[in-house]
């Protein structure tokens, strides 16, 4: 079955893999992808919500399995161990995409180009929180710096509940902690709007609680699992996520408001996407083999799909070829850097870990 001996096919086809996370994982790069050539899905920005739902979720568990097992959660060993999945990819692209765009991209549009006084706000992530001239090929980031910045913080919640409270509401404090991430970040789009009537779609603070539902997630996974399992809970879940979806678009479309697109949708959609992902967590999606492989490229196709999108829309415009050249030539391109990037950074991780962190066993 695996001819080409990808290590992708081994991993999706292994036991323990959630082929639920896959499949939504596989369903949000689809949707991005295919927005970002020129708004050919409408909606499909949407996919970055439900990514980070997804990414609340895994990381969050990550650092539960953890907390659950009382082992000890080291701060700095965490975010290198993020950082050797996330760091290798995205400053190749960084670097290679700057190449790209010098060649391709800057006849048609100059502000493709980072210049070199500019390049510190993608180098450190905050690209998010700079209102500079835009380079429209590298301003999909901004999702990769928020996430950052979310990496950064979670931890801290889990080491700040084990320090100060007792054992037995240890976990009450960190459901009570994750909802009030939710509600800040829904306040912050409140205030943002309202108060400094600023745009509420990047910003760290305006998108976390995305992320939180995702924590929030992961822990009534693991607590009210067979709660979860339950037939006619996940007929609700799915069926009310759909109809508050269909609703939320409905309004978002024949509604020019707004305190509509900048509080409430930017609020309502990850919600949608918890209770969609409540409800099919625990149902096989492992016969959607296709999806599950484009899951797995899915960090390296969010990365370099942009720039693409932009050559091939300059060369054949909104044409099905230049449509169909985009798809393939860009998830082609983002296999092989997952391979000859991510892969061997993530194969050298445990033992860069180690230099910093030796095992104490």
């Amino acid at each position: 079955m695996n001819k080409l001996n990808l290590k992708s096919i081994q991993i999706i086809n292994a036991s323990n893999r959630v082929s639920s996370v896959d499949f939504f994982r596989g369903l949000a790069i689809l949707a991005v992808v295919l927005y970002h050539y020129h708004y050919l899905l409408p909606f499909g920005n949407i996919g970055v919500d439900l990514f980070f739902v997804i990414s609340g979720l895994l990381i969050g568990g990550l650092l539960t399995k953890d907390f659950n097992a009382d082992n000890k959660i080291s701060y700095f060993k965490f975010i290198l161990q993020r950082g050797l999945k996330i760091w290798p990819s995205y400053y190749f692209f960084i670097i290679g995409g700057s190449v790209f765009a010098f060649f391709f991209l800057v006849n048609e549009q100059p502000l493709h180009l980072i210049p070199l006084n500019d390049i510190k706000r993608y180098l450190f992530f905050y690209q998010n929180y700079t209102g500079n001239t835009p380079h429209p090929a590298f301003e999909h980031v901004w999702s990769l710096c928020v996430e950052e910045h979310f990496y950064l913080v979670l931890p801290i919640m889990f080491i700040a509940v084990k320090a100060i409270f007792p054992k037995n509401i240890q976990k009450t404090a960190l459901y009570f902690l994750t909802i009030m991430v939710v509600l800040f970040g829904i306040t912050a789009k409140y205030v943002s709007y309202t108060v400094f009537h600023l745009n509420t779609a990047v910003g760290t603070h305006n998108r976390i609680d995305a992320l939180a539902w995702g924590v929030l997630l992961n822990f009534i996974l693991i607590d009210f699992a067979t709660f979860s399992k339950e037939t006619s809970v996940k007929i609700t879940s799915v069926s009310l996520s759909s109809a508050l979806l269909i609703i939320s678009l409905w309004v978002l479309t024949y509604f020019d408001d707004g305190f509509y697109k900048q509080v409430v949708f930017h609020s309502l959609i990850p919600f949608v996407f918890f209770l969609l992902l409540f409800g099919c967590y625990f149902v096989d999606f492992s016969r959607f083999r296709i999806i599950q492989f484009i899951a797995y490229y899915s960090y390296n196709w969010y990365l370099w799909h942009f720039v693409f999108a932009f050559y091939f829309y300059y060369a054949f415009g909104d044409s099905f070829l230049g449509l169909l050249l985009y798809l393939v030539t860009s998830f082609l391109f983002a296999v092989a850097v997952t391979i000859v990037v991510e892969e061997f950074f993530l194969e050298k991780r445990k033992f860069i870990v180690n230099l910093f962190f030796p095992s104490k066993s």
